[in-house]
């Protein structure tokens, strides 16, 4: 546990098929996962004028957490079984999770499956898509929706992503995002990109606001565009920027 970074696993929690088979799906109770559930249910009864999102990883991130990102980044390659039979489990647990913030009352959940841009096209595809499209298939409705969030991906495996069904998918700053929404269907949501560390946390607020509308008007004639960072924003981002952002997309919908 860093002060200014997310949790991570540190080393290798798996090492072989053998241990892949006999690794566990852990149930909803298990470790700090009643938390978060009590906490989607809180905020979904407390938030009614806005759309409450939870928030999950994608099977190829969590199996490559598990068994090193670079080992099974090898293993699809040299053992495919035992990393799709990680990937079985992994989608297990995280459709398991998923179901249960939909009774909790979100309105959806973003998905980030980030590992998955490492992948070409037709890997994402095999490997990340295909089991996204099982969750996307059973929880997607009118009253709840997918977002996939995939910051790796630089415009290579965007078709991957669309294949998943998901309405929405979130974008990072590396894809150029009028491309992007070119490629997502116009009824589905591109959602993204303005760079969260470059912009957000190191440019002015006048270079924030001018970013901002910047991608606004590249994107102007694309209906189904949904202004965003790029991904997580870091901490002590000023909120100076912040507003920033936020007045220039006032200014751009009041023209």
């Amino acid at each position: 546990f860093e002060d200014h970074e997310i949790p991570n696993v540190v080393g290798r929690l798996l090492h072989n098929a053998r241990e892949v088979e006999e690794l566990r799906v852990p149930p909803l109770t298990a470790g700090r996962v009643p938390e978060y559930l009590k906490a989607n249910r809180t905020v979904a009864q407390e938030i009614t004028d806005k759309p409450v999102f939870g928030g999950a990883i994608g099977p190829f991130s969590l199996a490559g957490r598990l068994f090193d990102m670079t080992e099974i980044m090898m293993a699809i390659y040299t053992e495919p079984e035992t990393a799709k039979s990680l990937l079985e489990k992994c989608t297990e647990f995280i459709l398991n999770y998923c179901r249960a913030q939909k009774e909790a009352g979100v309105n959806g959940v973003i998905i980030a499956e980030p590992a998955a841009g490492l992948l070409s096209n037709e890997d994402c595809q095999e490997y990340s898509s295909e089991y996204i499209k099982r969750i996307v298939d059973e929880l997607q409705d009118e009253h709840f929706i997918v977002v996939l969030h995939n910051c790796g991906n630089m415009g290579h495996c965007t078709a991957a992503m669309v294949y998943t069904g998901a309405k929405a998918f979130h974008f990072g700053n590396k894809i150029d995002m009028v491309e992007a929404l070119n490629e997502v269907p116009s009824d589905r949501l591109a959602i993204g990109n303005l760079d969260p560390v470059s912009m957000f946390k190191q440019a002015s607020a006048e270079q924030m606001y001018q970013a901002t509308a910047e991608l606004l008007e590249k994107t102007k004639d694309l209906d189904h565009f949904v202004l965003s960072s790029g991904c997580d924003v870091p901490p002590h981002v000023t909120f100076e920027n912040i507003e920033a952002f936020y007045r220039a997309l006032a200014d751009f919908n009041a023209k």
